[in-house]
């Protein structure tokens, strides 16, 4: 999607997109934070594709020195009024495929959330590059990536059809919009690719209502997005 697409769904975007950091009923995002010691000490943060700021407006008194950036404007228009009061905090518009150089090496923690969902894999690839080029050596990346896995249960239970097994990843289509997905297997493949050591998978359930179900079926999993989680190596720059 483009910068004016983005633009235009800020002003409804709690309706019409899947707000993890807010919908994350079951805590995994913030027990990943609090185990690996990242809500003390005042850390150095960057969220690339903060959208309208959710993770900061949840976390974001937690840490020291904190960025936000997006694409679109109006999206960090509403990031801005959200988390307006919160000390140490920035925001500015850059793309992923172009962020400046000044914060290259430059995070304990960098946040990007459904951001990799790009239709050309190289496009994946490249962006990933540029997310863990902000780490500092040894920092941690949090990525949010939608779960083909969860799509496809979705969608099985609304056709009645078997859901297929794939490998790695796909383009599937959401609502008007085309956007790859990523099993497991395939985003830890693409994570270590980058250089992420001690890569990690989780699970973040949230609610049908989300999908827009309003009748869970029976003793099913909730759907899921894929929390992965790696660090940089301590001798990369």
């Amino acid at each position: 999607m483009k910068a004016a697409d983005w633009d235009q769904l800020a002003d409804a975007y709690a309706a019409e997109v899947c707000d993890i950091f807010m919908r994350d009923r079951r805590g995994v995002i913030a027990r990943w934070l609090k185990q690996g010691g990242l809500l003390r000490g005042r850390r150095t943060v960057l969220d690339l594709g903060c959208g309208i700021g959710s993770f900061f407006r949840k976390y974001g008194r937690r840490f020291g020195t904190k960025t936000g950036s997006d694409h679109s404007a109006r999206m960090l228009h509403y990031a801005r009024s959200g988390c307006r009061g919160q000390k140490d905090i920035t925001w500015e518009q850059a793309d992923v495929f172009a962020l400046p150089a000044r914060w290259r090496a430059s995070a304990e923690l960098t946040v990007c959330a459904n951001v990799l969902t790009f239709v050309a894999p190289g496009a994946c690839r490249r962006a990933l590059r540029q997310i863990v080029s902000t780490l500092r050596p040894g920092g941690q990346v949090l990525l949010i990536i939608p779960a083909l896995e969860s799509h496809d249960a979705v969608v099985a239970f609304e056709t009645g059809r078997p859901a297929p097994h794939r490998r790695h990843t796909a383009v599937v289509r959401r609502d008007d919009r085309r956007q790859r997905f990523f099993t497991a297997e395939g985003i830890a493949h693409l994570a270590r690719s980058a250089g992420l050591k001690g890569v990690e998978v989780k699970k973040v359930w949230y609610p049908w209502i989300d999908e827009g179900i309003t009748r869970a079926p029976r003793g099913a999993e909730p759907p899921w997005d894929w929390l992965v989680t790696g660090r940089k190596r301590t001798e990369d720059r």
